[in-house]
């Protein structure tokens, strides 16, 4: 049992998936930047239109684009792939003899608090809690059939997806609502990061995380529900042998493309121009329960199909995914400081969103490089993992 204490050697890695990993950080970020810049989360909350994003016709855009191919592309993309290790990670312990459960839940206990460190310390957005909470009940799925895990995961997501255009059906009835929503928060977002004290962004962060726990019941199904989609993908051995399932792959391209990105289409206009119509402002939350699921499948696909072809994108990526804890992590310390530290929150037009995006990644690139030819683990993944063995390992290579 020497050996399971070891990291999974880099020839027996499966490089498409830190790839793809690596990849979604980028969407990450995309999507994350949005609320980085500006109090987003409090004109939601609130029932306001944030200006900044309706400032000129090229902001709408950009706001449009990232609502259309990011949001809810990317997280759904990552708890994919959460399933999808999930199984790797049982079966690996399972087959060197170890306790897969007890080390699974040391896994949670350690993501849950990292989550909330990073919700609490320092930013609110944190979805490192979610999948916490969410994992625990892989654990009950681990053994049934993969048919079973495919099957509940997308009833999870057809009853949302019912239950959202239920919603929008009545919104419809209801026509526009009047006004604003009388709700208003008991501090303002950018005199509190502009001006407060640290203690006041923790308490800024812990308030808006709390009133973000109500929408637990609708996050975490959906998260749930990839996850049980990625555990029918590594089930199915998808990744261990991914030319066998070539056409599998290429259908769920098309598909995931000609369905997913017309509902992503629609639900981009609602989070973009819907307002305060109550139609709209449901369609919107499909993106979440249908559309970016299948955008995620499809993205997926489409990576490996493009990766099989061009070796050296997976070689730049890859990288990124094997120290996805540290870099998701590392993301938000780097916005914080260009957009709290130098006092830019609310202050940058949207578009500057995207080289703003892809300047951040491109540094991640080339010190995630740097990082994994020294270290065998990113910082945060090698603390995650002497955790889970309770026992130091080894980190330079």
């Amino acid at each position: 049992m020497s050996g399971l204490n070891e990291p999974v050697s880099f020839k027996d890695r499966v490089h498409e998936i830190d790839g793809i990993r690596g990849f979604a950080l980028l969407g990450i970020l995309m999507m994350n930047i949005m609320s980085f810049a500006s109090p987003m989360m409090q004109y939601s909350i609130e029932g306001r239109e944030n200006t900044l994003f309706t400032s000129t016709a090229a902001d709408e855009g950009v706001i449009m684009f990232i609502n259309t191919f990011v949001t809810a592309n990317f997280y759904t993309m990552f708890s994919f792939l959460f399933g999808l290790g999930f199984y790797i990670f049982l079966t690996r312990a399972n087959e060197k003899g170890h306790h897969a459960n007890r080390l699974f839940i040391r896994r949670i206990i350690l993501l849950l608090l990292f989550g909330l460190m990073h919700g609490i310390l320092l930013w609110y957005g944190d979805i490192l809690w979610t999948y916490a909470v969410a994992g625990i009940f892989l654990l009950l799925f681990y053994k049934l059939s993969p048919k079973t895990n495919l099957i509940t995961g997308i009833v999870i997501l057809s009853a949302g997806t019912v239950f959202t255009l239920l919603i929008a059906g009545l919104g419809s009835m209801m026509g526009d609502i009047e006004g604003t929503s009388s709700f208003r928060l008991w501090f303002d977002m950018q005199e509190t990061i502009l001006n407060g004290s640290y203690i006041d962004v923790i308490i800024m962060n812990s308030s808006i995380m709390t009133l973000m726990l109500f929408q637990a019941f609708v996050t975490v199904p959906n998260v749930l529900a990839m996850f049980l989609i990625g555990l029918y993908a590594a089930q199915k051995g998808i990744f261990q042998n991914l030319d066998a399932h070539r056409t599998l792959i290429n259908r769920t391209a098309v598909i995931g493309l000609s369905v997913g990105l017309p509902v992503k289409i629609l639900s981009g206009y609602g989070l973009t121009y819907g307002g305060m119509d109550p139609f709209w402002s449901s369609i919107g939350i499909l993106a979440n329960t249908l559309g970016g699921p299948l955008m995620a499948l499809s993205y997926i696909a489409l990576f490996i199909i493009i990766a099989r072809k061009t070796k050296v994108f997976v070689k730049l990526l890859q990288p990124v995914g094997q120290m996805a804890l540290t870099n998701y992590i590392s993301q938000t310390v780097i916005m914080l400081i260009i957009f709290y530290g130098f006092n830019f929150f609310n202050q940058v037009s949207p578009v500057w969103f995207i080289p703003i995006v892809i300047s951040v990644f491109i540094f991640q690139i080339g010190f995630s490089h740097i990082w994994m030819r020294i270290f065998r683990y990113g910082p945060l993944e090698w603390l995650w993992r002497s955790f889970t063995y309770l026992k130091l390992m080894p980190i330079k290579r």
